[in-house]
């Protein structure tokens, strides 16, 4: 008979999990241009502290499965070239679902986070769409340049993710890139494809995206330099990646992947299991189940 796996247990929380951060009008409108928006010091070192305990102890007790379920149940539908991709990060996706603390920490962090995501994109309710640790282990291979949202089993315009730096994140050791204004061109090829976003897989290949969107490749990039407990907000059809770590420690990341409420099932899998894909139906199905996308923030 097997045992069931040993959760480390982690120490109460602690509020408040962030500063309270507010954003303003050209905040909004600046992002809505560039595609993100930088937070600074979102969290206290006290806070960072907890966040890193929570999440550190969380990923460690996945071990090795980037899933919540084993390997036969739920696959990698994003990314191709694995063998590359799993040396890009290690990466462990929804640890909400098994860690009551990661859940707790994510929840309590709403009322700045989800905020700040519903007040950038214009909506009233922001829905988890999934979490991610994201680790750059020690000479890690870069991360080719994607958007998010094409690999989403939902189709809007405004998804968002919030990347908070676990550790610092320097030229070195791999922190992201952002490509100012690619949000545009991507929306403007989404009116004019009927409402469809094309498919992007992310590869070994750090310029495949230019494949489908050629005009973006001549466009100015940012590095995105922050300290531990600063933030970046990215829209989903923002176009982004990351260096490649040539330190000799580790650079962690915690990322939440944001939603509006009652989005429509689009048929794509992503981190869906195959026991929801079939209890959805495509164009008809609605995501706004608290089990699987708990309301990160509503307005009132």
């Amino acid at each position: 008979m097997s045992s069931l796996p040993l959760i480390t247990p982690t120490p109460p929380l602690i509020s408040p999990v962030t500063n309270s951060i507010s954003v303003t009008t050209s905040d909004i409108n600046s992002y809505r241009e560039k595609g993100y928006h930088i937070v600074p010091n979102l969290l206290s070192p006290s806070q960072l502290e907890q966040w890193r305990t929570i999440i550190f102890s969380a990923v460690e007790d996945r071990a090795d499965k980037k899933y919540k379920f084993a390997k036969t149940d739920q696959e990698d539908c994003t990314n191709i070239d694995l063998d590359y991709y799993d040396n890009v990060f290690t990466q462990r996706v929804n640890l909400w679902q098994t860690h009551n603390s990661v859940k707790e920490l994510l929840l309590e962090s709403g009322n700045v986070i989800g905020k700040i995501a519903a007040q950038l994109e214009g909506v009233d309710c922001i829905r988890i769409w999934h979490d991610q640790a994201l680790i750059k282990e020690s000479f890690a291979n870069p991360t080719a340049w994607h958007l998010d949202v094409p690999n989403w089993s939902f189709t809007t315009l405004h998804s968002i993710s919030v990347w908070i730096a676990l550790d610092d994140a320097t030229l070195e050791n791999g922190c992201m890139y952002f490509m100012p204004g690619s949000n545009k061109v991507v929306e403007e090829r989404f009116y004019a494809s009927n409402n469809k976003f094309p498919e992007t897989k992310i590869g070994k290949n750090l310029s495949d995206v230019f494949n489908t969107y050629p005009e973006l490749k001549q466009r100015q990039t940012v590095p995105v330099v922050l300290k531990a407990g600063s933030a970046s907000f990215h829209s989903g059809h923002l176009i982004h990646g990351a260096g490649a770590n040539m330190t000799t420690g580790r650079r962690a990341a915690m990322t939440i992947q944001m939603m509006p409420d009652n989005m429509i099932f689009n048929g794509t899998q992503n981190i869906l299991t195959k026991e929801q894909i079939d209890e959805l139906e495509i164009g008809v199905s609605l995501f706004n189940n608290d089990n699987y996308n708990p309301i990160l923030y509503k307005n009132k």
